[in-house]
């Protein structure tokens, strides 16, 4: 899951200092360890937004 850090903390596991605005890929598990703490919560899960696709009217070659 990508979630995108909303509070600067240093990650226990790997010594990593995660500032505010980043984006990170984690597991579930670890986003519940993360923001399970009693200092709040540090990352918030980024939605998957589908792209908006725009259908394009194709040119047809035309026979002269």
């Amino acid at each position: 899951m990508k979630v995108k850090v909303i509070k600067t903390y240093k990650d226990k596991h790997t010594n990593d200092l995660h500032k505010i605005n980043e984006i990170l890929t984690i597991t579930d598990k670890r986003f519940e360890e993360i923001n399970s703490t009693s200092f709040g919560v540090f990352v918030e899960e980024i939605k998957d937004e589908k792209p908006i696709v725009k259908k394009v009217a194709s040119k047809k070659a035309t026979k002269k």
